[in-house]
C-alpha cells in the first residue's frame, strides 16, 4: 500500500483554512468539482461530485474526525477509481492544521492506496494541484 504526505503554508488563519476545507459552498470554488454534500458531522456521509474529461464522478465518503480547527479526516470510495466498492478500497484522507507565524500550514495525508498508478497521479499531480489551488483561493479571499 502506498501513503502520500503533503505539506503546505498558507497565509490564512487556522479557522479560515479549516472553514474552507468543510463548506459545501465553498469547496467547489478551489477545486474542480460541481458539488459538495454533507452535513459535517462524525459518521455522516461527505459526497463530492465532479467530472474529469467529460466523465462524471462521485466520492463517496464518510467523516470520521472532525475537531475543529485542526483537524479533518474521511474515508472514501470514488467510482472513476476503477475499483470495487468494497471497504479494503477504501482511502484516508486527513487534513491536519497547525498555526504558523504566517498563518496555517495543512498537512494532507492521503492513505490506503492499493494502486501504484493512482499513487504516482495523486502524489505528482493532483494534491500539488489541489493545494495549489486551495492556497491560492485562500490568500485571494482573506
Amino acid at each position: 500500500m502506498f501513503e502520500i504526505e503533503k505539506i503546505i503554508e498558507i497565509n490564512a488563519p487556522k479557522h479560515r483554512v479549516f472553514e474552507a476545507l468543510t463548506s459545501c459552498r465553498e469547496i467547489p470554488k478551489y477545486f474542480p468539482l460541481k458539488e459538495v454534500v454533507s452535513t459535517w458531522e462524525v459518521g455522516s456521509e461527505v459526497l463530492y461530485k465532479g467530472e474529469v474529461n467529460g466523465s462524471p464522478f462521485t466520492d463517496h465518503g464518510t467523516i470520521e474526525t472532525l475537531e475543529k480547527p485542526k483537524f479533518y479526516s474521511y474515508r472514501y470510495w470514488s467510482d472513476n477509481h476503477g475499483t470495487e466498492r468494497t471497504p479494503e478500497n477504501h482511502l484516508v484522507i486527513s487534513y491536519s492544521l497547525s498555526e504558523t507565524p504566517f498563518g496555517t500550514e495543512l498537512k494532507l495525508v492521503q492513505s490506503n492506496i492499493r494502486s501504484e498508478e493512482l499513487y504516482n497521479l495523486m502524489e505528482m499531480q493532483v494534491w500539488d494541484f489541489l493545494l495549489g489551488s486551495l492556497k491560492q483561493h485562500l490568500e485571494a479571499h482573506t
